[in-house]
């Protein structure tokens, strides 16, 4: 019978090398190099046992799915701290893009990781797709309690949103943080803000 300290070992060692395999994929998708990654390739990386992989993850597919998740999960985390009680849907929105325009400077790897599964928003496939589209939907609403919301005006935000870390990306620093609060303004505009509402979401001091 085995006994409590040999479950506990066990269960840490099973820990630590799922734990080794989610960040050497992380490590492959920040690179671009996932999808020529072999399996043999990961547990190398991660420093451990080919037979291994199986004992955590069906296939490579599988891995990558989970490290993405994961990554997405601890984004989400990080931004609720942000926003914790603000209430109202239009703020959470603009302050979610203007901290998610800003990841790359406290968090360049995530921030890599994660501007291609905003690219998957569209399909709905990515992790966050679910959360970015409620907030979006949560601001039309609330700008425009009347109206009917155009699934147009929903894709078009949300692909605005998408492209916020990938252009950051590309920016030299001190224009990263220019790019998200500009993009708060066309997105809000978008969704019918008026310039005095632009005007105070984009002057709200971030913590």
């Amino acid at each position: 019978m085995t006994t409590g300290p040999t479950e506990g070992r066990n269960a840490r060692r099973k820990e630590r090398t799922r734990a080794a395999l989610m960040h050497a994929a992380q490590e492959l998708l920040v690179d671009g190099s996932a999808q020529d990654a072999s399996i043999k390739a990961i547990t190398e990386l991660a420093d451990v046992g080919f037979g291994s992989f199986f004992n955590h993850f069906d296939s490579k597919a599988d891995l990558f799915d989970a490290a993405v998740t994961e990554v997405a999960q601890r984004y989400e985390n990080w931004l609720d701290e942000r926003l914790i009680g603000v209430d109202s849907p239009v703020r959470r929105l603009s302050l979610s893009i203007r901290y998610t325009g800003r990841l790359h400077l406290s968090h360049p790897a995530e921030a890599n990781l994660l501007i291609g599964q905003f690219t998957l928003l569209y399909a709905g496939k990515a992790p966050l797709a679910g959360r970015i589209h409620a907030d979006v939907v949560g601001a039309l609403t609330a700008l425009a309690p009347h109206a009917v919301a155009s699934p147009s005006t929903v894709v078009a935000a949300t692909g605005a949103i998408a492209a916020v870390l990938a252009a950051a990306s590309t920016l030299p620093e001190q224009d990263r943080a220019h790019l998200a609060d500009s993009l708060v303004a066309d997105v809000m505009r978008l969704l019918g803000a008026d310039d005095v509402v632009i005007g105070e979401l984009v002057d709200e001091p971030l913590a």
